[in-house]
């Protein structure tokens, strides 16, 4: 027995550059490890996660990165918002990955 289209669940993937396009809240990660900086660190932390229907983030996960920076960005990652992904006029949930990159020495003059 088939269920009916409206209770089906997609297990869609879209890509960082859809993803990009629907973001309309960012949140830069909020530390600055003093190892890091005295190491004058820069880098990139690859997250992946899900996109429900109202545009909320759900299970970030860390696929990359240096392990000082991963709490951080998660946390960062978690206040993301974005606009719903529609999948035949309907919000439908996804998943995708971002790239966060830490640039240590900007972000730790702001402390």
């Amino acid at each position: 027995c088939a269920l009916p289209i409206s209770h089906r669940h997609y297990e869609i993937n879209i890509s960082r550059e859809v993803a990009e396009k629907l973001l309309i809240h960012k949140v830069d990660p909020d530390a600055c490890p003093h190892i890091a900086m005295a190491a004058r660190v820069a880098c990139t932390v690859v997250v992946g996660f899900d996109i429900d229907k109202n545009g909320n983030v759900l299970h970030p996960k860390v696929i990359s990165g240096p392990a000082m920076f991963r709490k951080p960005v998660i946390d960062a990652v978690r206040k993301y918002k974005y606009r719903p992904y529609l999948l035949n006029g309907k919000a439908v949930e996804v998943e995708t990955i971002v790239s966060v990159k830490i640039d240590q020495i900007r972000d730790c003059h702001a402390e």
